[in-house]
């Protein structure tokens, strides 16, 4: 087990767990299954068992000295903020039209789907099959287990994400010793 001190110069959620990163290991990610209860410029000491060259996870975190007010999530869109739960709600509905209307051309193109009738009604048809569609698709990326497609890979991804963590990792805890590695 390692440990080391530094500023927190990212802390945010990734799909199946939450990470820090310190400036005094620059493209290192610490992993951790809990929320870590310190925030972007933070003087914090962690202690950790090292995956690969690039992470490892966490066993305890101290915050040393608190100058970032708490835990802000630095996950970010192209903006630099924090993205706001709505946001990534519309981009992913956004997304998810773009891939409903490539598919609903993919299937117009292959004979899979057909309208009838008058211009106007041709509209109508593709416009619900485009709905029809696009619900799927938002549905399946919001949650993934739930959509019969995807339920078999997100369960398999969710396992080895969860194979990264010691089983013995428990909550980290502000209870241990300041003599970390600069």
């Amino acid at each position: 087990m390692s440990k080391k001190k530094g500023v927190v110069t990212a802390v945010g959620k990734g799909k199946f767990s939450y990470f820090i990163q310190i400036d005094t290991m620059d493209g290192f990610y610490f992993n951790t299954k809990y929320e870590p209860k310190c925030g972007k410029g933070d003087v914090v000491g962690i202690e950790y068992h090292k995956k690969d060259d690039k992470r490892g996870n966490v066993q305890k975190v101290k915050v040393i000295e608190s100058n970032s007010g708490g835990y802000k999530p630095t996950n970010t869109g192209g903006g630099g903020g924090a993205v706001s739960s709505d946001r990534n709600e519309s981009i992913v509905y956004q997304s998810s039209r773009k891939d409903a209307l490539v598919f609903l051309t993919l299937l117009i193109e292959q004979a899979a789907f057909t309208t009838k009738g008058a211009a106007g009604k041709k509209e109508e048809q593709l416009a619900l099959k485009l709905d029809e569609i696009t619900a799927e698709f938002y549905g399946a990326a919001i949650n993934p287990s739930k959509s019969n497609a995807l339920a078999g890979a997100a369960d398999d991804a969710k396992e080895d994400e969860e194979d990264d963590f010691d089983d013995e990792e428990e909550e980290p805890q502000d209870d241990f010793d300041d003599e970390w590695d600069d």
